[in-house]
This record gives structure tokens, sequence and C-alpha cells, in this order.
């Protein structure tokens, strides 16, 4: 029977990354698999030194997870979409000119004019785009072009679209404090009560300090058991005469 695998995680910004332990002490039934994950992937049984079970390398997972792995996490934003219904559905190729994606409509909207009114430094968001789904830097727009700062070293002709491509151009992105963060209630008081904490540790007030960090993880805890699953239900009651 296999053994159990370990996973980890570890978070770089607001990226998230799954790792698996794969290499430690063991034998694997098939000859030239020096580690769990890659010896049952080719169909073997790996056999674990009881001493050797926190001694592995931590790698990318390469096995397939049958039940899938749930994880709970928090959203922070790169961009927010101001006006989710104004669309422009009119894209049709795009193309690489210079080592840059171009985007192009063969009815030549001007992306330039209003309501798009794309220049140089403003932000798109595209969905149904297959691998250039997602948000793009606008260099330059015009009648039928779109031009981005998006890396592509690609082919110069144009090639199709297999669906119809939704462009959002109403799009704010995270660049500095001015950006609107969609925080909870419970979170925004979090924040408040940890910058109190580290004020009071940078004036060497360790009780404050204390105090301000217990405040700070009861709101986030606060905030989790808000996260109630099901329907809320009303008691019902008796009119008091």
């Amino acid at each position: 029977m296999a053994a159990k695998r370990q996973y980890g995680y570890y978070i770089k910004g607001n990226k998230i990354a799954i790792i698996e332990r794969g290499v430690g002490s063991g034998v694997c039934s098939l000859s030239g698999y020096s580690n769990q994950t890659t010896c049952e992937a080719a169909g073997g049984t790996w056999t674990e030194n009881a001493a050797s079970k926190d001694d592995g390398e931590w790698m990318s997972p390469i096995a397939t997870v049958a039940d899938g792995l749930e994880i709970q996490y928090a959203y922070s934003p790169e961009y927010f979409i101001k006006e989710t219904d104004d669309t422009n559905t009119a894209l049709d190729t795009y193309k690489s000119t210079g080592g840059y994606l171009i985007l192009e409509d063969t009815g030549s909207d001007n992306f330039s004019a209003s309501p798009e009114s794309l220049a140089d430094g403003s932000y798109i968001v595209l969905r149904n785009a297959g691998r250039w789904n997602g948000l793009h830097k606008v260099s330059a727009a015009g009648a039928g072009y779109i031009n981005t700062y998006t890396k592509y070293s690609g082919t110069g002709a144009a090639i199709a679209f297999e669906e119809t491509v939704t462009l959002y151009y109403g799009v704010d992105v995270f660049i500095d404090e001015s950006f609107e963060l969609d925080l909870s209630r419970y979170q925004a008081n979090a924040v408040v009560y940890y910058l109190k904490a580290k004020m009071a540790e940078d004036s060497l007030d360790m009780e404050a300090r204390e105090f301000f960090l217990r405040e700070f993880k009861r709101q986030l805890e606060k905030g989790n058991s808000a996260l109630k699953r099901g329907p809320y239900i009303i008691q019902g009651f008796k009119e008091m005469r």
C-alpha cells in the first residue's frame, strides 16, 4: 500500500504554491527511482524507512491526486474592472510584431476613440481569449488594432481567436496606495490593529503591542467565522400580550 503523501505550501506576495515531500530514504519496487512520487507515478510501490519520515526534499508535485486538494485563501486583487457591462467584442485576431502581442479587429473599430479611449498606459482585460486571458497593458491603439506591452515572439501572421473575445476597458490596476481594496469590515479593522501594534513596537511599548496583536487576530477570526455556509434561518416567535 502506498504511503501517505506529505504536502506543504509557500506564499510569495499574493501567490500560493503547493509542494510535496518527494525525496527521502526508502526503496522502490522498480529500479531507477529514488523518491516516492516518481516511483508511484511509474506504477511502483514505495517502502519508506521509518526513520526518514521527515528528511525528504520539498519539490513540485508530479503525481495526480484523484480527490483533489482543498485550499482556503484570501484573494488580493491586481486590478479592478469598474464597469463589467461596458465591453467590446470586436477583436477577432492576434499576431506578434516586434516581440509584442498585437490585437486586431478586421472590422476596424477605433479603440482610441470613445468609449474605449485606449492609449499608451491604459489597461485592458480579456476573456474567452485562450492563452491571452487576463490583464494587458496597452502601448498604442487605433482603428482596428491594440498594441500591448505583453511579450509574444510568435508569428507575424494574424491568428483567429477560437471564441468571441470580450474586452473590458474600464480597468483600474493596483499600482499604489490609491487603489481601492475589497476588504470586509473585519479585515479593515484587523489592518488598523496591526498598524497600531507596529507603532507600539517601534515605541517599545510591548504591552500595547501585545494588546493590538490580540485584537488583530480576533478580528481575523471574526472574519473567518462570518464565512458561514448555508442559509440563515430566522426563528419564529410568539407575540407577547
